[in-house]
């Protein structure tokens, strides 16, 4: 019987066990992939080829059983600010935490801004958290993720590596939710392609994700994952799957800004670009455990219009190693909005091109971040 490319679902699960395959089910499923997703195996063929009397080849052998799975899909809220993605798992795989971000108003900063990643500290109440996002005087909300205790209203809190300080204005309440890369300890996932009656699994996955902003459209989000394969079968696609009601947002109304200066950008590309590592296991029928993201490398390209030197000298900061600011939010409905936020973004690259007849200053860029605390080069803002 003939198979349909368009009927397919994509399905992961969390690992209990690292390289151990998950049962997976119909609550796994539900992510909306875009385009035909693709599982890709690439076993390593050993070619068999002893010298006697013929040139004539008798076979291979496959050895280690190594697999790929690509896919996209467009980035999308789940309609509350107290529920996660659908695709947090996923994200996390990528190399990320995901942590419920709690805000607070405040009063004048003094000594400010405080500082992406630094810790607060309540001076009544003792209690601790993580900054996230610059907060310099005249911003009256204050993003971050509770580490211990419950900051107070009317109380100072005080930044421990930016020294800044401002009284509270408010009880704490949720914001929603902060993705931000970490180097340690990131999930591994049993994925599986139902493929109009044909399953293909794999396990020990984890990957790498690369963001596509571009004016007008949702922003999409390309996976690419590394496992191991974990066969082939005929299986029926999964009923009762949830695929849930939000519709993506676009990016239209956004805000965009470098160092403070808005600018007029058409696309955005912001690549993690993780290095993902087989862990080879001689005792496993597949050679591997699982794949390990053992480096990565954040990176991005936009195509702002050029604009004079007053405006953003984009050579002289190129020329002078500067580290900016990079902000971009988008999305009008609470639990449907996001925000990308980088501390430090530094160019690359600048190079003069044309879009119609406008001159554009195309831009590579690295996002970098701090030698304590680290894992800050940036985050999005689930809002």
């Amino acid at each position: 019987m003939s198979k349909l490319s368009r009927i397919r679902q994509l399905v992961a699960r969390p690992e209990v066990q690292e390289g151990v395959a998950e049962s997976l089910n119909s609550a796994d499923a539900g992510f909306l992939v875009d385009y035909i997703p693709k599982v890709s195996f690439e076993p390593e063929m050993y070619q068999r080829d002893p010298v006697r009397e013929s040139l004539t080849k008798i076979g291979k052998i496959s050895g280690k059983r190594i697999a790929g799975f690509d896919f996209n899909m467009k980035l999308r809220g789940s309609g509350s600010i107290s529920t996660m993605l659908k695709e947090a798992p996923l994200i996390k795989a990528c190399g990320h935490e995901i942590n419920v971000l709690k805000k607070i108003s405040i009063g004048a900063v003094s000594g400010g801004p405080f500082k992406h990643g630094e810790t607060i500290t309540g001076g009544t109440s003792e209690a601790q958290g993580r900054v996230v996002v610059d907060t310099p005087n005249g911003i009256t909300t204050l993003y971050y993720v509770a580490i211990s205790g419950v900051i107070e209203n009317s109380e100072t809190i005080t930044g421990q590596i930016s020294g800044a300080s401002a009284q509270t204005a408010s009880v704490v309440s949720n914001a929603g939710h902060e993705i931000k890369p970490v180097s340690k300890n990131a999930p591994s996932l049993t994925m599986a392609s139902y493929e109009d009656g044909v399953r293909k699994l794999l396990r020990g996955c984890r990957g790498s994700l690369k963001f596509n902003l571009k004016l007008g459209s949702p922003i999409g989000m390309d996976f690419k994952f590394m496992g191991v394969d974990a066969g082939v079968i005929d299986a029926a696609i999964l009923e009762g799957v949830d695929y849930g009601t939000t519709e993506e947002p676009v990016v239209l109304g956004a805000n965009f800004s470098i160092e403070g200066v808005s600018l007029n950008v058409g696309s955005i590309d912001i690549d993690i670009v993780n290095k993902l590592s087989p862990r080879d296991k001689i005792d496993d029928p597949s050679g591997i455990l699982s794949y390990m993201i053992t480096d990565r490398q954040p990176a991005g390209n936009m195509d702002p219009e050029m604009c004079s030197v007053a405006e953003h000298d984009f050579h002289g900061k190129w020329l002078n190693n500067s580290k900016m600011p990079f902000d971009f939010s988008y999305g009008t409905a609470d639990g449907n909005k996001f925000r990308f936020y980088a501390s430090a973004i530094q160019y690359t690259k600048v190079e003069d091109a044309d879009k119609e007849g406008i001159q554009i200053a195309q831009v590579a860029f690295d996002l970098t971040g701090s030698f304590a605390p680290g894992d800050d080069e940036y985050c999005i803002l689930c809002l």
